[in-house]
């Protein structure tokens, strides 16, 4: 019987490990968030260096929120430019932060972590991402943002 778990675990060791060597994280970075408000008028600027290796790559904002936020969720605008084709993209992502019953749907303790996806796209050797995130709420001054990610992931 001891085998037959230890079995199983090592299984599901081979399967994660398996698993994560198929995804390579090409870039990850937070800019934090002003501790007065993110003001409306203030972007979050990432600058994605040239990639290293054609092939598709899952795009993702990850957010980092503490008991201060307001609302129930965050709607973000997300415009994008690959360089140097200079084709641009222009996303309006909703995240949804906190459910009816005013539980964090984020994991964390004080501060608590999402990640939501924006894009999967084919890109070449060379290309490089610049990006821009502001949000788009009608509150001037958004309190309760601590950080903003930007990850990309070659699949």
């Amino acid at each position: 019987m001891r085998s037959r778990h230890l079995l199983t675990y090592l299984i599901l060791a081979a399967s994660i490990l398996f698993c994560a060597c198929g995804r390579q994280k090409e870039y990850s970075n937070f800019q934090h968030v002003s501790t007065t408000g993110w003001d409306k008028t203030d972007t979050l600027f990432f600058d994605i260096p040239p990639i290293k290796k054609d092939g598709t790559y899952r795009e993702e904002l990850e957010l980092r929120i503490d008991n201060n936020f307001p609302f129930q969720s965050l709607t973000l605008e997300v415009i994008q430019t690959i360089l140097p084709s200079d084709r641009q993209t222009n996303y309006e992502l909703h995240c949804p932060l906190i459910d009816q019953k005013g539980n964090m749907r984020g994991a964390g303790i004080s501060f608590f972590q999402y990640t939501f996806p924006i894009d999967n796209m084919l890109l070449s050797t060379g290309d490089s991402i610049h990006i821009s995130v502001t949000h788009k709420m009608k509150r001037e001054i958004m309190s309760g943002v601590a950080d903003v990610g930007i990850s990309l992931t070659k699949q």
